[in-house]
């Protein structure tokens, strides 16, 4: 099986990948994606990130200077996204909440974003549902975390001993403060199709897996969307990710072989991440 993606691994950008910790992130091999990106097609054409979730792909394309669409159907996640870009360091020390805060902002019935905010780093798995430590130890753990931005300034940047690595969300933080680097970007929450027309760019597309749509609670036509990639390759050059994809006429492109997909609280599956294009695109 020809892999013809190439990716020279010395090139990839130094430091941390960034991005919201969404569940279904490709936070973890943004790097590579873009590098991938840049070795085989260059900087010169617009990327259309069209289903950008917690836009770490988006993020890397912009710190690598390469211009960006941000789009996601859910409008709750960019919106978390361009607060993120939006605020400053102080600010983002707001985010870290107790346990009985983290309930109060859960049950309430009309949440805002930095109330999303709050739910998606203080949760379990990011799952913006339970909190993240248990009731015996939270309290401890969250004065942890506040003595130390108060006391060192830092989030991720205070010495690694195992007392720090109770402390799991100033790491998150500190990601998060990169986000402030970014410029203005373009934002939409549109359907795939509402992309139709465009040409001369890159599509990198990250949708719903296959056999999945149980778990993101919607329904999600494979099929048209498969023969929407195969007319838009046409015009343009389409990258997919994915576990797999059974239509005949696509292709694996380029595989992540230590790279597993990770579902909700953590939980991580026995496939690999992929990159596939059309076949003779």
């Amino acid at each position: 099986m020809s892999h013809f993606l190439k990716l020279d691994e010395k090139k990839i950008r130094k430091g941390k990948p960034i991005g919201l910790p969404y569940i279904g992130s490709k936070k973890k091999i943004s790097k590579k994606i873009v590098e991938i990106i840049k070795q085989n097609f260059g900087t010169g054409l617009p990327v259309y990130d069209v289903f950008g979730g917690g836009g770490a792909i988006t993020a890397e394309l912009l710190l690598n200077g390469i211009p960006v669409h941000y789009n996601d159907l859910d409008s709750n996640i960019t919106e978390m996204f361009m607060r993120v870009v939006s605020q400053d360091r102080e600010w983002l020390k707001t985010l870290i909440v107790s346990r009985d805060d983290f309930f109060i902002i859960r049950d309430k019935k009309n949440e805002t974003v930095d109330d999303r905010l709050k739910l998606l780093i203080n949760s379990f798995g990011n799952t913006s549902r339970s909190y993240l430590y248990g009731e015996k130890w939270s309290d401890e753990k969250y004065n942890l975390a506040t003595r130390i931005i108060k006391e060192h300034d830092v989030f991720g940047g205070y010495k690694r001993t195992e007392t720090y690595k109770t402390a799991t969300r100033l790491e998150q933080l500190e990601r998060l403060q990169q986000l402030e680097r970014l410029q203005q970007l373009e934002v939409t929450n549109h359907d795939y199709k509402a992309f139709s027309n465009v040409e001369n760019a890159i599509f990198y597309l990250d949708p719903p897996y296959e056999n999945t749509k149980n778990l993101y609670n919607f329904k999600f036509d494979h099929q048209s969307f498969y023969d929407w990639c195969v007319e838009m390759a046409k015009k343009n050059i389409v990258i997919v990710s994915s576990y797999v994809i059974t239509d005949p006429r696509f292709e694996i492109a380029f595989e992540f072989k230590k790279a597993h997909g990770t579902l909700g609280r953590g939980q991580q599956t026995s496939k690999y991440e992929r990159l596939y294009m059309i076949k003779n695109n």
